[in-house]
């Protein structure tokens, strides 16, 4: 049998949170160009990626050539959930683990993109379910819809 690519992989996390980030609350188009200056990659490779998740099943984000792109409801759900898992890891790493505040957030960045909803839910449960993190930034509820951090 074989296994289907899974769509949630690190790099389509990582421009889902770029987008998310980048529209703000007023969820605005993101441009390409922003992309390629958060993520650090070509133009091109921008581009490729959001047709891409345009075009999945279902669609992480609308795209318009030259109009930039928004997220789906599919992709918002996707890029919040990455950034709970981000921001429960962070306190996670800083209130039970000691780790230093200045630690946190690379440490988090790795670990994001693999936990499993059962190990999000524990280490909540584990920290009494915060709504802040180490440095002060709201933790979307657990399945947030349309809620931007």
């Amino acid at each position: 049998m074989r296994r289907q690519p899974n769509p949630n992989t690190e790099s389509v996390d990582n421009y889902l949170k770029a987008i998310l980030a980048l529209g703000g609350p007023e969820e605005s188009r993101v441009t390409s160009s922003a992309l390629a200056h958060r993520l650090s990659v070509a133009s091109a490779s921008v581009t490729n990626m959001v047709q891409r998740l345009a075009a999945g099943s279902p669609p992480l984000v609308k795209y318009e050539r030259h109009r930039g792109v928004l997220l789906s409801e599919a992709g918002k759900k996707r890029a919040l959930e990455v950034v709970r898992h981000h921001r429960l890891i962070e306190t996670f790493l800083y209130k039970v683990l000691d780790y230093p505040i200045d630690e946190v957030h690379e440490e988090a960045e790795r670990l994001e993109h693999f936990i499993s909803e059962r190990f999000e839910e524990r280490i909540a449960a584990k920290l009494g379910h915060p709504k802040i993190d180490p440095h002060g930034h709201f933790i979307p509820a657990l399945h947030a819809r349309g809620k931007h951090p």
